[in-house]
């Protein structure tokens, strides 16, 4: 099938190309912008039946006016120095002059004696926004007030810094905008690069930026589309990942073909009828490979957490539109520029002596060494998993220079951290709340650990209504703070009314639940994707032990993965923790994109042990011919990804770092190396039910003449 599809695209390259940039252009020139589809409120990602979402939707209808994106305005003296009575005065002044400034999407501006810190240090003025975090008019008034409020105290001796949902927000899109940029860049510069030094070709090296950056845009666009039409939102997250994502894979997939194609012409095959066998021979393991990764990213669609599942389509459309490109326009491209492809030196000669070669004896007479020194090492670092802690801190994950960041540190050295986003405990009554219940509410909130204050009860026009402002005495972002939450806030409050509702909220309240869903989805997600993975990999191989070999491998990966980001992170930089998300989205990523690698490898083990060889010679055939390949498609990647690193947020830091090692530990260690051990010690049984052949391939014989001393 990829050979009847590889001479249709090299006998007619200009018209795939024309099609390709007529469908190209159609999707980035009509399609909406991702934009406008994208959130990084957490509480948008939660079921409607969670607590918090409960709460928020009795806010709405009860108290609107109150009930949206809030934020704290922290007044401080430039110089760090307690508030003089005058300082004071003109910082509580300011939030009158921002009130009568009727600033568009700012609902209320307050402020009283209660805003002076104990110290004397700091004056929190709150700000009602009118809108969720996140809305357009939201996302328009956050700077709207900074710049109103720095205005109004130019000539004075104190600063402001707002903070807050609304802020936080507004700073975390500008960050993971910034973030997109300095991937952009650095993946560019990697992929330039490293192709160039591989093939010593200006053009390759050129060629997978040009043609990956369309169908970035194309990709970006078919997402929107999706949006559109099923109508939901997706994670800030997503764009950063979709550039590693489709540079890096992308450029696996061209590299796989590359190293095939080069391997023809140096065998002395014409160029065309090459690039047809090279693509034919590829095609297998590149669609196979594809299908594995959309088969573990859509494991996603059974995670309820919408932050996961929102990833999917995205991720999906990515790689499949990828796969479709690689299969056809990349060889179109190929043809028409197959006369200088690898100019200016050619494509070379196939070195007499090689590392790989060298690497390939070693494996295939040392197997049960090679084997038991990768399985000990690996089995060591999946130890430190063990350790794992995950933090919800996503303000903290932020650089350290984000204004939201700088405005909370001003508050918690002088005030509870919990003011920065106070919890609200709402109660909802068929008729009148008794006053001696929600006085009882209130006392019993005072007298749970880990709250700081609890204001007086607000009661709605109807009476039917009520809300309890909570501050805790931790960060609202902190695991003890969702502690409180779950462990006593919520099951004194419950208990505090009876036969009225009543539900918890804010954004500690949504962490919880988010961290809630979290555990229920990670045992979702995790071996659904496995049974996919799997049952791809058995139709490839057309073998039962072979893909379990595979699966156990890549899982043992993920492990020691996350088992070395737990060494790096928590342990030699000090991290209070890990981000909630790395786990899952990582394990996918080293499940999905891990396999790949042991993909093109088992294929050409297989393809040599059908073909006649032994399993010996199979195993150090493969590493031989693909375990370059493997190698340099998987440092590609690796560096791709690693830079999120640069990015200076610490979820991105975390997940590109974890990435990139589980990619060089799948394409180093475990496709080059591993695979083909265990290949040769289980023999026969690696492939059952797949039977040898009498008779050698034109591969095997090509390396017998070779390798005649092997």
């Amino acid at each position: 099938m990829f050979a009847a599809l590889a001479r249709v695209v090299v006998g007619h390259p200009w018209r795939v190309v024309g099609v390709w940039i007529v469908a190209a252009l159609a999707i980035i020139l009509f399609s909406p912008n991702l934009s406008d589809h994208t959130t990084g409120n957490q509480q948008d990602f939660l079921p409607s039946s969670f607590e918090s979402v409960t709460a928020q939707n009795i806010g709405d209808s009860e108290f609107p006016a109150t009930a949206g994106a809030t934020g704290t305005l922290v007044v401080s003296r430039r110089d760090g120095g307690a508030l003089t009575p005058t300082d004071q005065q003109t910082a509580l002044g300011l939030a009158t002059t921002l009130q009568n400034d009727n600033i568009a999407g700012v609902g209320a501006v307050s402020a009283g004696p209660q805003s002076v810190s104990p110290d004397d240090k700091v004056v929190a003025i709150q700000v009602a926004f009118t809108g969720q975090p996140g809305e357009p008019q939201v996302n328009d008034a956050v700077p709207a007030v900074r710049e109103a409020a720095s205005s109004a105290l130019q000539n004075t001796d104190l600063t402001s810094g707002l903070t807050g949902n609304a802020a936080i927000l507004v700073d975390s899109n500008t960050a993971y905008d910034d973030a997109e940029r300095i991937i952009s860049i650095a993946t560019v510069i990697v992929i330039l690069a490293t192709l160039g030094i591989l093939f010593r070709s200006p053009l390759i090296a050129v060629l997978p930026v040009f043609v990956i950056g369309v169908v970035f845009l194309a990709v970006r666009g078919a997402t929107a589309w999706a949006t559109q039409i099923f109508d939901f939102e997706v994670s800030t997250t997503l764009d950063a990942i979709l550039v590693v994502v489709l540079f890096g894979v992308g450029t696996d997939y061209t590299v796989f073909l590359l190293f095939r194609y080069r391997e023809q012409v140096r065998d002395g095959a014409d160029r065309l009828d090459g690039l047809v066998a090279a693509t034919g021979a590829v095609g297998r393991v590149i669609a196979s490979s594809a299908l594995t990764v959309i088969g573990a990213f859509a494991a996603l669609f059974f995670a309820r957490l919408g932050s996961l599942n929102s990833l999917a389509p995205g991720l999906i459309i990515a790689v499949a539109i990828m796969l479709i490109t690689t299969l056809t326009l990349i060889p179109a491209v190929i043809s028409i520029l197959s006369k200088v492809m690898f100019w200016p030196v050619g494509p070379g000669h196939e070195p007499q002596r090689s590392a790989f070669a060298a690497l390939g004896r070693r494996v295939a007479y040392r197997p049960v060494i090679t084997a038991a020194a990768i399985g000990v090492t690996l089995i060591v670092l999946a130890v430190f998993s063990s350790g794992y802690k995950a933090t919800y801190d996503t303000l903290g994950e932020m650089p350290s220079d984000t204004p939201s960041q700088q405005a909370f540190d001003t508050l918690a050295a002088s005030m509870p951290p919990g003011d920065l986003s106070p919890t609200q405990v709402y109660v909802k009554a068929n008729g009148p709340i008794p006053q001696n219940e929600l006085a009882a509410l209130t006392t019993n909130l005072e007298g749970v650990a880990g709250v700081a204050a609890v204001t007086p009860p607000r009661v709605s026009q109807d009476g039917t209504a009520a809300v309890v402002n909570v501050v805790l005495d931790t960060s609202p972002f902190s695991t003890q703070a969702l502690d409180t939450i779950d462990d006593s806030l919520r099951p004194v409050a419950h208990s505090s009314v009876p036969g009225a509702v009543v539900a918890v909220g804010g954004q500690t309240a949504t962490l919880a639940d988010v961290r809630s869903q979290l555990h229920s989805d990670t045992r979702h997600v995790f071996p659904v994707a496995v049974v996919i993975v799997w049952i791809i990999l058995g139709a490839l191989l057309l073998a039962v032990l072979a893909p379990v070999n595979l699966i156990v491998s890549v899982f043992v990966t993920f492990a020691a993965t996350l088992g070395t980001l737990v060494i790096v992170f928590q342990y030699l930089l000090d991290y209070v923790g890990i981000d909630f998300s790395t786990p899952i989205v990582l394990y996918l990523f080293v499940v999905a994109i891990g396999t790949d690698y042991n993909i093109l490898m088992a294929e050409r083990v297989r393809e040599a042990f059908v073909g006649g060889e032994t399993p010996r010679d199979a195993a150090q055939l493969a590493i031989t011919k693909n375990g370059q390949t493997a190698a340099a498609a998987g440092v590609i990647l690796a560096l791709t990804f690693a830079s999120l690193t640069l990015t200076g947020l610490k979820n991105l830091a975390e997940l590109g770092a974890g990435v990139a090692i589980g990619v060089v530990l799948a394409s180093c260690v475990m496709a080059p190396m591993l695979v083909p051990a265990l290949s040769v010690i289980e023999r026969s049984a690696f492939w059952w039910p797949t039977r040898q052949s009498a008779t050698g391939t034109e591969a095997g014989r090509r390396f017998d003449d070779a390798h005649p001393s092997r």
